[in-house]
């Protein structure tokens, strides 16, 4: 039996031989990924064309291909690649291209199929493959009477070897990226099963991406990758050029608690990634008004970490919300990558709410908290209350007399935004502030804002703010409303729950303006009445009270002036003095009755009105008088009745004013 020597240690002769035979003698594509991972097509022709529809040269039945998506062209200089305008892109090498002529060994990617090209160079398999089967069937080991031999002057020796070691080096090449261990650091770990892991199914994306998908109508961004992984063979990872991209899981049950959210993270070139935890109700609708909260997500912070770094998100599940869902963002000012592996979702039951407030309750999200949302037993009043940034910034929370006050804990200036749910939106919402009350039925941009009233009854919350700052609202789906408000430097945010101090002292407005109204004071009236409805419109029912008050009295006083302008219109037509002075005293106590409202200024302008015109008329009647008795006085002269015509000179005189 010969003598065997071991060479170093190189691939099994059963893989050799199956990559050798397989090795082209023309251009080929072989599927690096998917159900089709190892088949190869040969590139026949001078054009050959790839796409998703029929009559494609190569037909990929995948949502990332476009229709037409590529064109090879085949050529005495070898092979190159154009992109067709389609939708998700080709890549050569992870890198975008237009038009690009390909390496011998280039990494094509369609969207997110990834095929290897072989311009068909190499040795020809069948010839080796011949040649290892007449060594013995294993492959790495050649006779020691050979080696002997060669010593003796072969030189053939130094060929075999350097040939060995090509073979191997080209079937390691050769292998699926799994098999040769991670390019970008060491071989990966065993995957280990995380106990109670709602995403099981998908966790290390070893199977498959099932359940996995860009959100919508959303381009593909993220792919499953063997270079991604951090442990086991397979991992998703985004490659991107300028832009962003987000991927999800699908909706899985949950129940009220604490989630946890685990993943492992990395990033290369200008590539950053977060996670995000999406809360959602199954009864929720964006087109149908109803009592079911709308989605929220809360996220973690970016990363930007070039090696593996384990990242955690917690979140309390609020009350009505029963569904959740992991969503990942990559995006990069340039190129970059984004390899995302391992991810748990984890539900442990033990939470509990941030501040408890009898029966309302504030739940935090995020670890530091940066999301809040305002329940009442089991229903959601508020939520999603964060400062809008692109990266979450944390909230401080702290007990209130009248709820708690929020505040942003690195005391910066932001804007917070919140979203009003349903059940709550449905009792109205009022600003109140340098401007007064006003009620918004409608999207709406206000400024001069101190706080915010939203609902009725028992169900009722108040915004209140250090300053008077600007507000932006609008209606948001399944009717509830939107809020943005710019907090200042060091600026909280107060929500209010309780209201004693307030409903009381709205009753006791509304009790005043009652007696003014008995007291005929009815100026005072509408007065309380607006103070109640512009500082305290807590009790639905003093409110309407008070709305329907002030109309009654405001209408009460038109007809009052309608009724005077006619008196006057009369007195006018007539020329009656009595007239015209039995309006005027109408007139002011009508202005003293409504004394301080807009009632008591219209009355005294009618007041001012009718003075003049009565003036007016006295004199004209005056000056009528005057001329009268000059005709009598020079009638009574031309027939010598002196003694009278005297006695009408001195009426004259005292008519113009005395003596003369």
């Amino acid at each position: 039996m010969a003598d065997w020597t071991q060479l170093p240690p190189g691939p099994s002769h059963a893989a050799a031989r199956e990559a050798l035979e397989s090795m082209p003698s023309e251009p080929t594509l072989r599927f690096m990924i998917g159900d089709r991972a190892g088949e190869s097509v040969p590139l026949t022709g001078s054009s050959f064309t790839v796409g998703r529809r029929p009559g494609n040269s190569l037909q990929i039945n995948d949502p990332s291909v476009s229709g037409r998506h590529a064109e090879l062209t085949i050529d005495d200089l070898g092979v190159s690649v154009r992109d067709l305008s389609s939708t998700n892109g080709t890549r050569v090498d992870g890198a975008p291209v237009v038009d690009e002529r390909l390496a011998p060994t280039a990494l094509l990617r369609f969207g997110s199929v990834e095929l290897r090209f072989d311009d068909g160079s190499g040795p020809a398999g069948a010839a080796l493959a011949g040649n290892m089967a007449e060594a013995g069937g294993e492959l790495g080991r050649i006779a020691g009477d050979k080696i002997a031999a060669s010593r003796k002057g072969s030189k053939l020796l130094p060929v075999a070897v350097l040939l060995m070691g090509a073979v191997a080096a080209a079937v390691w090449y050769l292998l699926p990226s799994d098999e040769q261990g991670n390019r970008r650091g060491s071989k990966a770990s065993e995957v280990i099963q995380v106990a109670g892991n709602l995403l099981a199914g998908s966790y290390s994306f070893e199977a498959d991406t099932a359940g996995w998908a860009p959100p919508g109508e959303t381009p593909a961004v993220f792919i499953r990758s063997t270079g991604a992984r951090h442990s086991g063979r397979w991992g998703l990872r985004a490659e991107l050029e300028d832009g962003s991209g987000l991927h999800q899981s699908e909706l899985q049950s949950v129940g009220e608690g604490r989630l946890v959210l685990r993943s492992s993270l990395r990033v290369s070139d200008a590539g950053e990634v977060r996670m995000g935890l999406q809360l959602n109700s199954r009864a929720y609708n964006s087109e149908i008004v109803g009592t079911a909260p709308a989605p929220m997500t809360i996220w973690g912070d970016w990363c930007g970490a070039l090696d593996w770094v384990d990242v955690e998100l917690v979140a309390q599940v609020p009350p009505a919300y029963d569904r959740a869902r992991v969503i990942v963002e990559a995006r990069a000012d340039g190129s970059g990558t984004a390899d995302v592996d391992d991810v748990s979702l984890l539900s442990d039951g033990r939470g509990q709410p941030l501040l408890p407030m009898d029966t309302f309750a504030l739940i935090g999200g995020g670890q530091p908290v940066s999301h809040v949302t305002l329940v009442n037993v089991q229903q959601v009043l508020l939520s999603g209350l964060m400062v809008e940034s692109d990266s979450p910034r944390s909230l401080s929370v702290e007990k209130h007399p009248k709820g708690c006050r929020v505040t942003i804990s690195d005391g910066a200036p932001g804007t917070v935004v919140l979203r009003v749910a349903s059940a709550l939106a449905a009792g109205g919402l009022r600003t109140l502030g340098e401007g007064g009350s006003s009620r918004h039925p409608a999207a709406f941009e206000e400024t001069g804002v101190t706080s915010v009233l939203i609902g009725t009854g028992l169900e009722m919350v108040a915004l209140g703010f250090s300053g008077a700052l600007a507000l932006e609202g609008k209606p948001s789906g399944g009717g509830g409303w939107r809020l943005a408000l710019n907090l200042p430097a060091e600026g909280s945010l107060v929500l209010q729950v309780a209201f004693r101090e307030e409903l009381a002292a709205a009753l006791e407005l509304a009790s005043r303006a009652r007696r003014a109204v008995r007291m005929e004071r009815l100026g005072e009236a509408i007065l309380l009445w607006q103070e109640l409805l512009d500082a305290h419109p807590f009790d639905v029912q003093v409110t309407a009270e008070g709305q329907a008050a002030i109309a009654g009295l405001v209408h009460g006083a038109r007809i009052e002036l309608g009724l005077l302008e006619k008196d006057v219109e009369r007195a006018r037509f007539f020329r009656l003095i009595e007239g015209y002075r039995e309006a005027l005293d109408a007139a002011d106590r009508l202005s003293a009755r409504y004394s301080g409202t807009d009632s008591a200024i219209e009355a005294h302008q009618l007041v001012a009105s009718i003075g003049e015109e009565l003036n007016l008329l006295m004199g004209e009647l005056e000056q009528h008088e005057i001329q009268r008795l000059e005709a009598i006085r020079a009638a009574l002269l031309a027939r010598d009745s002196h003694q009278l015509a005297q006695a009408v000179s001195y009426m004259l005189q005292m008519k113009r004013g005395g003596n003369r």
